[in-house]
């Protein structure tokens, strides 16, 4: 199965109101945080917003693991078909499961290749692994995410 993927990329200019202000973004795309690292900055018991599967609340990543790739953590893309895919740039996921080779066709991050990722859950499309450059980062379907607290996930 091949994954969505096409050469013209237009970014968008206006990032969900979640990312707006998420700590992190600033960061060295190149110096990725674990999910499980402890946030020096959070009060013990108090929740954490997370983003989950939008079809089976299965957690997949913080937005403080959001990055900048390309100078955006936001990006519009279409696909040969003409589907748009609405995407985050995120350090890392967990409970997302590779799908198909990993190749550099069509990819829309000059100098990357990917991967197609499911959700663990339910096997929904969340995404794509790029890896490349000396680093890699997950490009995540925004409308197939929703934010939840921690403890609610």
């Amino acid at each position: 199965m091949r994954a969505p993927h096409h050469h013209t990329a237009r970014t968008a200019t206006h990032p969900p109101s979640i990312f707006k202000n998420a700590p992190g973004k600033d960061r060295d795309p190149n110096q990725a945080t674990p999910d499980n690292a402890p946030d020096p900055g959070s009060n013990p018991g108090t929740a954490r917003p997370v983003l989950v599967c939008r079809t089976c609340r299965t957690m997949v990543t913080r937005p403080e693991l959001s990055v900048e790739v390309d100078g955006s953590h936001r990006h519009v893309f279409f696909n040969p078909h003409g589907l748009v895919f609405d995407l985050g740039c995120f350090a890392s996921a967990r409970n997302v499961l590779p799908t198909g080779p990993k190749t550099d066709e069509f990819t829309w991050f000059a100098g990357y290749a990917w991967q197609a990722v499911v959700c663990a859950g339910c096997a929904g499309l969340l995404g794509w692994r790029y890896t490349g450059q000396g680093h890699a980062f997950f490009g995540l379907i925004l409308p197939a995410l929703i934010e939840a607290d921690e403890d609610h996930s």
